[in-house]
Order: C-alpha cells, then structure tokens, then sequence
C-alpha cells in the first residue's frame, strides 16, 4: 500500500483544524501582524477586531470593537464570547512617552488581555513575543527554544512579563497559553524592503500558522 507524502501545507492545515476556535479576539487588529492574521483567518474563523485605531474594511466574518487595552472592563467586555484571545497590541516606539507607553500598553495592557480572558470564560491565549528581543538580538547563529531569556532593553523586559504572565495563568487558572516569539524584521513581499530582509524575515502565511 502507498503512502501519500505531506508537505507543509498538511501540517499547517492539521494543526490549524486541531486547534480551530470559533470566534477569535484579535488586540491590534489594525496593526500590520493583526492585518496579516485576517488576510489569512477571515474565511476560517468569526474575527472580533480589538484596537482603538478604526478599522473600516470588515468582511462578513469580521467585527470590530474599539477597544483601548489599558481599561480592563473594555478588554472584558471584548473578550466575552471568544475562546481564543491573539494578544498583540503592543507600544514598540522610542518617542519622549516611551516609559510611559510601555508602562501602560505592554505591562498594564497585557496584564488585561490575561485577566479579560480568564474572567470572560476563554479557551485559550496567544502571546505574541519577539525572539529578538527577550533574547538580545543575536547576530548571528540559530538560536534554541532553551537559550535563557536576556532582554536588552525595557521593551524587551516587557515582553518577558507578558511571557511570564502566560506561565502563571496557565498554572494558577488554567488559561491555555501560547508566546509565540516572533521574527523582525517581518517579511511583507508589498513592502520596500532590501533582499537581505526580505530572506531574513518569516512569511505572512507562516506567522499566522504559529500564532493559530
């Protein structure tokens, strides 16, 4: 008897019928890995866009909430009915409010995606971290699931508290917890990108296979 070879594209497609919720709960949503994620999930699951920027371009299967992650009450009102929470909201810049943005976005703001979520009843949490910097930007090398965390800035430490809450909900309450640490620079064939980027980054389609 034959056996029929997979490829990728039947491992991703398993993992995601395994793992296939029925409404999603997407924090910004209007930023460029919540735009990726919808290209790709709008036709598979009910989408609740969460973020405070306006998102205009809905599809059938999608529903947008403005929703300012920093007020836990709205993150849980957002959060009601989903079981499954994409966490990805995020403060990345280095303006004059940067302590503060981080204050308030990356440490306040997932410390609600968390709870929300545990309040609301969800199945299940995707923390969106960055392998770069929890690990301290390595230049060069593959770097291993078990290299201990080294964060070399304040942004990174951030993302080691949202990794850690993770940890900690799952333990103490059950909340089914996924970091997945991202890769910058992202790959985006529609943007102007040099070719050393552009082989260095992951694939739109790959990012939302991890994060499904």
């Amino acid at each position: 008897m034959s056996r029929r070879r997979f490829d990728s594209t039947d491992v991703w497609a398993f993992i995601n019928a395994m793992s296939t919720p029925e409404t999603v709960l997407i924090t910004g949503a209007a930023g460029l890995f919540g735009g990726i994620l919808r290209q790709h999930w709008r036709h598979r699951y009910e989408l609740r866009l969460a973020d405070l920027k306006q998102i205009d371009d809905l599809s059938p299967h999608e529903t947008f909430l403005q929703t300012d992650i920093t007020d836990l009450g709205q993150m849980t009102k957002a959060c009601e009915g989903a079981s499954t929470v994409v966490h990805l909201a995020a403060y990345p810049g280095d303006g004059g409010d940067f302590y503060d943005a981080l204050l308030q976005l990356n440490v306040i703001g997932a410390y609600n995606a968390f709870e929300a979520a545990r309040r609301a009843g969800c199945r299940r949490l995707v923390f969106a971290s960055s392998v770069d910097a929890v690990l301290g930007y390595w230049d060069e090398g593959e770097i291993g699931v078990e290299e201990p965390v080294f964060p070399t800035n304040v942004y990174g430490a951030t993302k080691c508290w949202g990794e850690a809450l993770a940890r900690v909900y799952s333990s103490q309450h059950g909340l089914s917890c996924l970091c997945v640490r991202l890769v910058n620079p992202f790959y985006d064939p529609q943007a102007d990108h040099d070719v050393e980027q552009l082989t260095s980054g992951i694939s739109p389609a790959d990012a939302a296979a991890l994060l499904a």
